[in-house]
Order: C-alpha cells, then sequence, then structure tokens
C-alpha cells in the first residue's frame, strides 16, 4: 500500500503538463483556423454587421462617420 506522501509526489508536475497540453491545443485550433480560410469569412461577417448598426436611417439627414 502507498502511503500519501508516495501519492503526492508521483502526481508532482501533472499541473504543468495539462497546461501545456491545453496550450498546444488551442494553438492548433487557431492554426486550423488561420489555415482554412474561414477567419476571413468570420472577419467580413462581423465588418458586416458593424456596417449595418453604424449605418443611419434612410432620410434622417445625418451622415455616418
Amino acid at each position: 500500500m502507498r502511503t500519501r506522501a508516495a501519492l503526492a509526489k508521483s502526481d508532482r508536475g501533472e499541473g504543468a503538463v495539462s497546461y501545456i497540453a491545453v496550450i498546444i491545443l488551442i494553438a492548433g485550433i487557431l492554426a486550423a483556423i488561420a489555415v482554412s480560410g474561414i477567419g476571413e469569412k468570420i472577419q467580413n461577417g462581423i465588418e458586416g454587421a458593424i456596417d449595418k448598426v453604424s449605418e443611419t436611417e434612410p432620410g434622417s439627414g445625418a451622415s455616418a462617420s
């Protein structure tokens, strides 16, 4: 039977390994998005939505800046 100290010692460094794995996973997802071109589609959609929101009502005489 293993003691509590032996069990704690065997888990040392586990947190760092998990964080590194998550960082690598996120980097892989971002790389896939950059390569696939979907990022440009998302950017165009956001810009289009901003343009729609920033437009003034027709006939109001005010110009959008």
